[in-house]
């Protein structure tokens, strides 16, 4: 390529920069001619490569559009449809994959155990903190919940006769393995609510800032909370479940027809729970 067509070329190609360098040549020749000539083959050999790679980019990609134009055809704005097409139907992908498991997840969350508001103290349907079904605990987090709590269970058993199998079955789908919000926090694995109105400090929480029955019992140990399940059961509509004996699955219907749960299908989410873990062998 001869230096002038050179030159002319990059001024097309690179005008800022071929401008400044013209400032500068003019700049230089005004003290030092023969450095300001250096300076410019300089400048006009490294930058040969890149006109000649844009003379390539141009003759490959630019030329071909700029002759459907010169025939009228409106190629931008094809391509800018083309891009548009391109994203929304990404869009639609992302859309539909992030969906999936949150209305999964919701479908499940209105299928699982919820707790009724039944006057004394126990939870009424809540999203965040509604038991859950023995699918939706982890098997290992569900044999390590048990190995530390079946003890406690069966003391509750002996002193109050409430079979360990239900008092497990229900901390279990009640505290997500205690792994809920509230045993973590308030140690209640039973999702006892309270209805006071006049509370102590440390007596409950509130964890949904909506009215006084959104307050959550709050205990100093998960003991206490099994405690107060245990004297919960003894009372009002429950107490006639202790003519059950052990026998886990008239405990489980008896706890569905008193009123314990909204769920129609408890007694048998309750029983599905004890059955998959055997939990009925603490009750010997």
């Amino acid at each position: 390529m001869e230096p002038k067509k050179l030159q002319g070329d990059m001024k097309k190609s690179f005008p800022i920069m071929s401008k400044g360098m013209d400032k500068g040549y003019q700049f230089t020749h005004q003290y030092n001619p023969e450095l300001a000539e250096l300076l410019r083959q300089l400048f006009t050999i490294l930058m040969r490569p890149f006109v000649a790679l844009r003379a390539k980019l141009y003759r490959t990609f630019l030329k071909p559009f700029r002759k459907l134009e010169q025939r009228n055809i409106p190629v931008f704005r094809i391509g800018v449809i083309i891009l548009g097409f391109f994203l929304i139907q990404t869009k639609d992908i992302s859309f539909s994959f992030n969906l999936t498991n949150p209305l999964a997840a919701h479908s499940k969350q209105n299928d699982a155990l919820e707790t009724s508001n039944n006057g004394e103290g126990y939870a009424m349907p809540i999203n965040e903190y509604a038991p859950v079904s023995a699918s939706d605990i982890k098997e290992i987090t569900a044999q390590e919940y048990i190995a530390k709590y079946k003890d406690l269970a069966k003391s509750e058993m002996k002193k109050y006769g409430i079979p360990a199998s239900i008092t497990l079955g229900q901390a279990l789908i009640e505290s997500r393995a205690g792994n809920s919000r509230l045993a973590r926090e308030n140690n209640n694995h039973f999702g006892v609510k309270c209805f006071s109105k006049k509370c102590g400090k440390g007596h409950c929480t509130n964890h949904l800032d909506d009215h006084h029955k959104d307050f959550f019992r709050k205990y100093e140990s998960v003991w206490a909370s099994y405690r107060n399940h245990s004297q919960f059961l003894q009372k009002g509509r429950y107490s006639g479940l202790k003519k059950m004996g052990k026998d886990y699955k008239k405990w489980a219907k008896g706890l569905k027809d008193a009123g314990y749960a909204t769920d129609k299908k408890y007694d048998k989410k309750l029983i599905g729970v004890i059955e998959r873990y055997k939990l009925y062998q603490y009750d010997k």
